[in-house]
């Protein structure tokens, strides 16, 4: 009788601990996004265009540079490892969070060492497998820490220009002043949540359209942080997007659309911001 009381009280309680578990890894992430954010307000406060995210050589390489370079350790892609052009020692939210001291290069990819702000505790699985979505294969159902020594995106959407340019609708490259709605506007986010323009059910780009799990296993659900320094676990699920509204650039003859929802916004337009 005794035995058969313990079970009934485990098997009662597992649950309760295992949910109390999870959003202790939750509550530990949106705290790494939230030390993100004030990490990009302290580097827009010593950069000289007030940028918050940090433009370093070398994006030439791939339209919508700036996702994973602003900080974090090595990663198994290209250019993010030891004495690649991304080294974790020229990461610039590096030095802010922990202090130049701590970035030495005896880390490998995947594993945590002294760079624990920049990884999800949770399941931060990269991008979720779906028809028509292609990617580096390292991130895909695949730690995206490993990948690129970093769990979280710079809001770095941007469009291709002719010439190789790039002309950036998210903070990538923008001053801090030209941020419009701080506290709608994402800053840093879940990889997945990117992915969510793909396959949202209202203007998704792909065929298929339909709902991504996000790192802490909620379909819909992601954590992001916004660039008023606050962060949320936010619904981006089937009916949270707004509609694809679309603006004509004044200086190139193609229509982008605007990334807006319930949820907050990604995009920054009208203003737009240059890379060359």
């Amino acid at each position: 009788m005794v035995i058969a009381i313990i079970a009934l009280l485990i098997s009662v309680l597992m649950p309760a601990l295992s949910a109390a578990r999870a959003e202790g890894v939750r509550i530990k992430c949106l705290a790494n996004l939230r030390s993100l954010n004030q990490a990009a307000m302290a580097y827009a406060h010593d950069d000289p265009n007030s940028i918050m995210g940090p433009v370093l050589a070398g994006h030439e390489y791939l339209v919508g540079e700036g996702f994973a370079e602003y900080g974090g350790g090595p990663g198994l892609r290209n250019f993010y490892r030891w004495d690649d052009r991304f080294d974790p020692r020229v990461r610039p939210f590096n030095r802010i969070v922990m202090g130049g001291a701590e970035i030495v290069a005896n880390t490998a990819p995947g594993e945590v060492g002294a760079f624990e702000v920049f990884r999800c505790p949770g399941d931060d699985y990269g991008f979720q497998n779906w028809p028509g979505f292609g990617t580096f294969p390292g991130v895909m159902e695949r730690p995206y820490f490993a990948g690129y020594g970093t769990s979280y995106r710079l809001n770095n959407l941007t469009w291709g220009l002719l010439g190789g340019d790039s002309l950036s609708i998210g903070i990538y490259g923008r001053p801090a002043n030209r941020i419009p709605d701080t506290g709608a506007t994402m800053a840093f986010l879940e990889a997945r949540v990117i992915q969510t323009i793909w396959t949202n059910d209202a203007w998704g780009y792909s065929s298929v359209h339909g709902e991504l799990t996000g790192y802490h296993k909620k379909l819909g659900f992601f954590n992001v942080g916004y660039a008023d320094g606050h962060a949320g676990f936010a619904d981006m699920g089937d009916g949270t997007y707004g509609p694809a509204t679309p603006y004509q650039s004044p200086n190139h003859p193609f229509e982008i659309s605007q990334v807006r929802g319930s949820w907050g916004r990604m995009d920054c337009l009208p203003d737009e911001v240059y890379v060359d």
